[in-house]
């Protein structure tokens, strides 16, 4: 099989830390594009060589990552370890995250006597 280049070699290595092919395109390749990274990104993962390295490494990856969660004595890298597992099996949590914007009203004194009356208190 042919050897990969340092470029695509640093590309693969990238992918299996972050699983973000556009983000590793950006970190080997010289471009800022996004969409260049993209392309780029997707060009290397069709690449047999890429893949085949990818795969090597990735079953290398998820043995030390199912050790570290089953054996470990610290419950945060067990905990993580879990967390990295499940991720990468398509498991991850829906991040989301809610903004309110929340005004509040100063009532004086005899509005709220007012407000109360209203409501039978």
């Amino acid at each position: 099989m042919n050897k990969l280049t340092k470029k695509e070699k640093g590309f693969a290595d990238d992918y299996l830390d972050t699983g973000n092919g556009t983000q590793s395109a950006l970190n080997n390749y010289n471009t800022a594009d996004d969409n260049v990274a993209a392309s780029i990104a997707s060009q290397n993962l069709r690449k047999l060589k890429v893949r085949q390295y990818i795969e090597d490494k990735a079953e290398i990856v998820a043995s030390v990552i199912f050790t570290l969660a089953t054996t470990s004595e610290n419950d945060a890298i067990k905990l993580n370890a879990s967390k990295d597992i499940l991720d990468r099996g398509g498991f991850k949590p829906i991040e989301q995250s809610i903004h309110l914007n929340v005004t509040t009203t100063q009532f004086s004194e005899e509005e709220k006597k007012g407000l109360l009356g209203l409501i039978g208190k």
